[in-house]
């Protein structure tokens, strides 16, 4: 059953879900700064995205085992008569060595890890690669490209990208014109009321350009956003409750919830595919597909949001400067 008023997207001739599962919780547990579970139910998650409509799940080889349960549960769907279902379109990621002797080594090395993906997924092809780390791109260059196009024409993938991390600015200057090579069809990346920094880089209005599909991460900031900065460690509590302060004025005054609001302006800005968000029940599968196919925001509150979030300290928008980052 699709329910009624789940989003969809025309990219790239695909027909994709403006919700897209991120897994990671299905593999690794305490992901997240709001994510407690320890014991998630992988099947009875996915049973609620396919019952909603949801086609795209977005996982990597470092998940844990977040590639086997897929792998699993899309096999046991096949087996139990849903082979004619649309078939998903699973995103996983892949990092490649730095400092390897030739491109004869590369490849082998980006082949073995795709075969693995593959067993893991139970996959003949994998719909899409991304490579988890854009350093490769600086390490190797165009033949990466070559690499990926080797992988494509020999069935193992079917389409290419590449996934920004948590700078996505600097990553983009870097190797953006390398990114205009047409073998990158995919583009993952952070982005949410705090974090423009693909937008206002120009990175945004490149993929748009060039059609690629551009899948958000990060729409919730780990779930930051709905923290009132108690138990939050310095010195991000510090920083964060002024920031936290104003998104739930903007909030209140635009008549939504936080979730709806940070949903809501990522959903619709211009290039965006679909967001990529994680659960641990199923639950909050049917509260973020509420939160997609929610209403818009009114042109007053985007440019609020604009305007006020624009000199956010780097500590909030970057995961990895937190602390017990290692945790996540």
């Amino acid at each position: 059953m699709v329910t009624a008023g789940m989003p969809y997207s025309d990219a790239g001739r695909l027909r994709l879900s403006k919700l897209m599962l991120g897994t990671a919780q299905l593999g690794l547990s305490g992901y997240g700064i709001a994510n407690r579970t320890e014991s998630v139910d992988g099947r009875a998650i996915l049973d609620r995205c396919r019952e909603l409509g949801v086609n795209g799940y977005d996982t990597a080889l470092e998940y844990g085992d977040a590639e086997e349960t897929l792998g699993r549960y899309f096999a046991d769907r096949a087996a139990a008569g849903g082979a004619g279902e649309h078939p998903p379109f699973i995103v996983s990621k892949v990092k490649a060595d730095l400092g390897l002797s030739s491109a004869d080594a590369l490849e082998r090395q980006l082949t073995g890890r795709v075969e693995t993906i593959l067993a893991r997924l139970r996959l003949s092809t994998l719909p899409a690669l991304l490579l988890h780390d854009p350093a490769v791109l600086q390490a190797y260059g165009e033949r990466v490209a070559d690499v990926l196009r080797r992988l494509r024409a020999a069935g193992l993938i079917g389409r290419a990208g590449v996934s920004l991390g948590a700078e996505p600015d600097r990553q983009f200057a870097d190797c953006g014109g390398l990114l205009r090579d047409d073998v990158y069809e995919v583009v993952q990346l952070p982005m949410n009321v705090w974090d423009r920094r693909a937008v206002g880089c120009g990175a945004m209005a490149q993929f748009r350009a060039d059609g690629r599909i551009v899948a958000v991460r990060s729409v919730f900031l780990q779930g930051l956003f709905f923290h009132t900065g108690d138990g939050l460690d310095e010195p991000l509590r510090s920083a964060a409750l002024p920031e936290l302060i104003k998104l739930r004025a903007i909030a209140d005054d635009e008549g939504m919830s936080i979730a709806q609001l940070a949903m809501s302006y990522v959903r619709d800005t211009e290039g965006v595919h679909c967001v990529v968000v994680g659960a641990e029940r199923p639950e909050q599968v049917d509260d973020n597909a509420r939160l997609v196919a929610g209403p818009a925001l009114s042109e007053r509150a985007r440019r609020r949001i604009e305007r006020e979030f624009a000199d956010v300290p780097p500590l909030l928008v970057s995961p990895s400067l937190w602390p017990n980052a290692s945790r996540r």
